[in-house]
């Protein structure tokens, strides 16, 4: 009798342990990465921008339990690279210049929050932007300045005022997706240049390294969920 009820003890605690163990492992987070190393370089010379990453993008996987409070953080973080070059002339007046780096998270081919709108398909959706410049110089004198040269006789090369600059800068963004439902997720980030190529101003941008980080959560409508408000 002794032995059963000893054998019965271990049994129960074999099986406490056992859902005890399977709570704990669907309750912890699962965790996924990918890095690029290749960097974004600025030419101490000229200020051009060098290198970067090819592809505009990072993609990984993740696998998620069967729970509705399932939900990913998921957060891209890469360096930037702005530039800008805008110059005017005795004849130009004004001359502009813009860059800027834009950025969107997707599950599963569906655009991830903040992007809106949540749950879209569009090449045009959920983009954000992680850095944008823009760049104007005015003047109203180098034409005073080429008159009075040409009144005195005064041989002049081309008058003009040049304006440039180069920005590497590292930025991250936490975009946040609930309920995802159990199974393998694609995750995946990209990127987008804007950049300005009009009279006497042009730019461009890069991206690198890069680094894509998703981490399974838990949420509990006692902690407040996820709320995402226009």
């Amino acid at each position: 009798m002794k032995k059963a009820a000893m054998i019965g003890l271990v049994f129960g605690l074999a099986i406490m342990l056992g859902i005890g163990s399977l709570a704990y492992a669907q309750s912890s987070g699962n965790f996924s990465a990918i890095l690029n190393t290749t960097q974004c370089l600025i030419d101490n010379g000229d200020g051009s921008l060098d290198g970067g990453i090819v592809a505009q993008y990072l993609e990984t996987t993740i696998k998620t339990p069967n729970s509705a409070s399932t939900a990913l953080v998921i957060r891209p973080s890469l360096v930037t690279g702005l530039y800008t070059k805008t110059k005017v002339t005795e004849t130009v007046a004004s001359a502009t210049a813009w860059a800027g780096v834009r950025v969107r998270v997707l599950i599963d081919g569906k655009v991830v929050a903040p992007g809106t709108p949540v749950g879209g398909t569009g090449a045009n959706d959920g983009w954000v932007f992680y850095d944008k410049r823009w760049q104007q110089v005015n003047q109203n004198f180098l034409n005073v300045l080429g008159n009075l040269a040409d009144a005195h006789g005064i041989v002049k090369d081309e008058l003009f005022l040049e304006f440039i600059q180069s920005t590497l800068s590292a930025h991250s963004m936490d975009f946040v997706v609930g309920d995802v439902g159990v199974g393998d997720h694609t995750l995946r980030v990209e990127w987008q240049f804007e950049d300005s190529d009009v009279t006497n101003g042009n730019a461009a941008a890069c991206v690198g390294p890069g680094v894509l980080t998703v981490q399974q959560v838990k949420t509990f409508s006692t902690g407040g969920g996820i709320v995402i408000t226009p």
